[in-house]
Protein backbone atom coordinates (compact mmCIF):
# COMPACT_ATOMS: atom_id res chain seq x y z
CA UNK A 1 0.00 0.00 0.00
CA UNK A 2 2.83 2.38 0.89
CA UNK A 3 4.44 1.72 -2.51
CA UNK A 4 1.20 2.61 -4.31
CA UNK A 5 0.91 5.93 -2.47
CA UNK A 6 4.56 6.74 -3.27
CA UNK A 7 4.06 5.84 -6.94
CA UNK A 8 0.89 7.94 -7.12
CA UNK A 9 2.63 10.92 -5.47
CA UNK A 10 5.62 10.65 -7.82
CA UNK A 11 3.28 10.50 -10.83
CA UNK A 12 1.49 13.68 -9.78
CA UNK A 13 4.80 15.47 -9.08
CA UNK A 14 6.12 14.41 -12.49
CA UNK A 15 2.95 15.58 -14.21
CA UNK A 16 3.24 19.05 -12.69
CA UNK A 17 6.94 19.12 -13.51
CA UNK A 18 6.19 18.46 -17.18
CA UNK A 19 3.50 21.14 -17.20
CA UNK A 20 5.92 23.73 -15.81
CA UNK A 21 8.45 22.94 -18.52
CA UNK A 22 5.85 23.36 -21.25
CA UNK A 23 4.42 26.72 -20.21
CA UNK A 24 3.91 28.80 -23.38
CA UNK A 25 6.47 31.56 -23.83
CA UNK A 26 5.72 35.08 -25.01
CA UNK A 27 6.56 33.96 -28.56
CA UNK A 28 4.23 30.94 -28.60
CA UNK A 29 1.21 32.64 -30.13
CA UNK A 30 1.01 33.11 -33.89
CA UNK A 31 2.05 36.42 -35.31
CA UNK A 32 -0.90 38.62 -36.14
CA UNK A 33 -1.28 40.80 -39.14
CA UNK A 34 -0.58 44.40 -38.22
CA UNK A 35 -2.83 47.18 -39.42
CA UNK A 36 -1.34 50.41 -40.64
CA UNK A 37 -2.22 53.53 -38.73
CA UNK A 38 -4.56 55.58 -40.86
CA UNK A 39 -4.83 59.29 -41.17
CA UNK A 40 -8.26 60.76 -40.74
CA UNK A 41 -10.10 63.75 -42.02
CA UNK A 42 -12.92 65.48 -40.22
CA UNK A 43 -16.09 66.74 -41.81
CA UNK A 44 -18.68 68.83 -40.07
CA UNK A 45 -22.32 69.25 -40.90
CA UNK A 46 -24.70 71.76 -39.35
CA UNK A 47 -28.45 71.32 -39.06
CA UNK A 48 -30.71 74.26 -38.28
CA UNK A 49 -34.37 73.95 -37.40
CA UNK A 50 -36.97 76.54 -36.47
CA UNK A 51 -39.85 75.79 -34.12
CA UNK A 52 -42.64 78.34 -33.59
CA UNK A 53 -43.82 78.65 -29.97
CA UNK A 54 -47.61 78.35 -29.39
CA UNK A 55 -49.12 80.97 -27.08
CA UNK A 56 -51.22 79.85 -24.11
CA UNK A 57 -54.94 79.75 -24.86
CA UNK A 58 -56.96 82.89 -24.19
CA UNK A 59 -54.05 85.32 -24.56
CA UNK A 60 -52.90 87.62 -27.27
CA UNK A 61 -51.05 86.03 -30.11
CA UNK A 62 -47.32 86.66 -30.21
CA UNK A 63 -45.08 84.51 -32.40
CA UNK A 64 -41.51 83.79 -31.31
CA UNK A 65 -39.06 81.58 -33.15
CA UNK A 66 -36.42 79.42 -31.45
CA UNK A 67 -33.44 78.28 -33.54
CA UNK A 68 -31.55 75.10 -32.65
CA UNK A 69 -28.16 74.33 -34.21
CA UNK A 70 -26.64 70.85 -34.08
CA UNK A 71 -23.08 70.12 -35.23
CA UNK A 72 -22.09 66.57 -36.15
CA UNK A 73 -18.44 65.52 -36.58
CA UNK A 74 -17.64 62.49 -38.71
CA UNK A 75 -14.18 60.91 -39.02
CA UNK A 76 -13.40 59.32 -42.38
CA UNK A 77 -10.24 57.16 -42.72
CA UNK A 78 -7.89 58.05 -45.55
CA UNK A 79 -6.10 55.18 -47.28
CA UNK A 80 -2.34 55.38 -46.76
CA UNK A 81 0.00 55.53 -49.73
CA UNK A 82 1.83 52.57 -51.22
CA UNK A 83 4.54 51.05 -49.07
CA UNK A 84 7.88 50.60 -50.80
CA UNK A 85 11.25 49.76 -49.29
CA UNK A 86 13.31 47.25 -47.37
CA UNK A 87 13.88 46.66 -43.68
CA UNK A 88 15.58 44.03 -41.60
CA UNK A 89 13.70 42.60 -38.68
CA UNK A 90 15.19 42.15 -35.23
CA UNK A 91 17.61 39.34 -34.49
CA UNK A 92 15.31 36.68 -33.02
CA UNK A 93 16.61 34.12 -30.55
CA UNK A 94 15.25 30.60 -30.67
CA UNK A 95 16.35 27.30 -29.18
CA UNK A 96 18.93 26.53 -31.85
CA UNK A 97 20.38 29.95 -32.66
CA UNK A 98 19.44 33.41 -33.90
CA UNK A 99 18.16 34.78 -37.18
CA UNK A 100 17.12 38.09 -38.75
CA UNK A 101 15.14 38.45 -41.97
CA UNK A 102 15.21 41.32 -44.48
CA UNK A 103 11.89 42.14 -46.15
CA UNK A 104 11.49 44.04 -49.42
CA UNK A 105 8.12 45.56 -50.30
CA UNK A 106 7.08 47.10 -53.62
CA UNK A 107 3.64 48.65 -54.15
CA UNK A 108 2.22 47.12 -50.94
CA UNK A 109 3.42 43.60 -51.82
CA UNK A 110 6.14 41.54 -50.18
CA UNK A 111 8.43 40.80 -53.10
CA UNK A 112 11.55 39.40 -51.41
CA UNK A 113 12.67 37.82 -48.13
CA UNK A 114 16.31 37.09 -47.32
CA UNK A 115 17.93 35.82 -44.15
CA UNK A 116 20.38 38.59 -43.28
CA UNK A 117 21.84 36.97 -40.17
CA UNK A 118 21.86 33.32 -39.19
CA UNK A 119 23.80 31.93 -36.25
CA UNK A 120 23.19 28.32 -35.30
CA UNK A 121 24.57 26.29 -32.44
CA UNK A 122 25.35 23.14 -34.42
CA UNK A 123 25.77 21.94 -38.01
CA UNK A 124 22.46 20.03 -37.93
CA UNK A 125 20.62 23.29 -37.23
CA UNK A 126 22.37 24.86 -40.23
CA UNK A 127 21.15 22.00 -42.45
CA UNK A 128 17.64 22.34 -41.03
CA UNK A 129 17.64 26.06 -41.86
CA UNK A 130 18.55 25.30 -45.48
CA UNK A 131 15.48 23.07 -45.72
CA UNK A 132 13.01 25.15 -43.65
CA UNK A 133 13.69 28.75 -44.77
CA UNK A 134 12.62 28.24 -48.44
CA UNK A 135 9.36 26.67 -47.27
CA UNK A 136 8.66 29.53 -44.85
CA UNK A 137 9.58 32.12 -47.50
CA UNK A 138 7.07 30.56 -49.89
CA UNK A 139 4.36 30.60 -47.18
CA UNK A 140 4.92 34.30 -46.40
CA UNK A 141 5.03 35.27 -50.09
CA UNK A 142 1.72 33.51 -50.72
CA UNK A 143 0.00 34.84 -47.59
CA UNK A 144 1.53 38.34 -47.90
CA UNK A 145 1.65 38.33 -44.09
CA UNK A 146 3.20 36.45 -41.20
CA UNK A 147 0.07 34.38 -40.61
CA UNK A 148 1.70 31.17 -41.77
CA UNK A 149 1.82 27.54 -40.72
CA UNK A 150 4.94 26.42 -38.87
CA UNK A 151 7.03 23.72 -40.48
CA UNK A 152 6.65 20.47 -38.55
CA UNK A 153 9.83 19.72 -36.63
CA UNK A 154 11.01 23.33 -36.93
CA UNK A 155 8.46 25.20 -34.85
CA UNK A 156 10.99 27.41 -33.03
CA UNK A 157 12.68 28.31 -36.31
CA UNK A 158 9.30 29.05 -37.90
CA UNK A 159 8.30 31.33 -35.03
CA UNK A 160 11.63 33.20 -35.05
CA UNK A 161 11.39 33.66 -38.83
CA UNK A 162 7.84 35.03 -38.59
CA UNK A 163 8.67 37.35 -35.67
CA UNK A 164 11.68 38.81 -37.45
CA UNK A 165 9.59 39.44 -40.57
CA UNK A 166 6.85 41.05 -38.49
CA UNK A 167 9.45 43.37 -36.94
CA UNK A 168 10.57 44.44 -40.42
CA UNK A 169 6.97 44.94 -41.56
CA UNK A 170 6.34 47.12 -38.50
CA UNK A 171 9.37 49.26 -39.39
CA UNK A 172 7.94 49.74 -42.89
CA UNK A 173 4.41 50.43 -41.54
CA UNK A 174 3.09 47.61 -43.69
CA UNK A 175 -0.42 46.38 -42.94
Amino acid sequence: MKGTVTLFGATIAGFFGVLTLHVPSSHSSPVSKVTTPTQSTTTQSTTTSSTPQQPPSGSTTTTTTTTTTTTTTTTVPVVSSNVNGSATGPLENYSYGQLAVKVTITNNRIVDLTVESLQTLESYSQQLEQYVVPILKNEVMQAQSTKINAVSGATYTSDAYAYSIQGALDKLHFK
